[in-house]
């Protein structure tokens, strides 16, 4: 459901970010394919993992 989401809704994709099922491949896809909002959450996540 993720790699649809992330395929056929680029206004999504920000969201699954967030999402703990989301995987690197789709991780890497979303960066890649971007979208609305995605530069700035791949960067909040990023300093998240940072903060550990």
């Amino acid at each position: 459901m993720l790699w649809h989401i992330a395929q056929h809704a680029p206004e999504l994709r920000r969201w699954l970010i967030a999402n703990p099922r989301a995987d690197a491949a789709l991780l890497e896809f979303i960066s890649q394919a971007g979208g609305p909002g995605v530069k700035r959450a791949l960067a909040v996540l990023l300093e998240s993992m940072e903060e550990k």
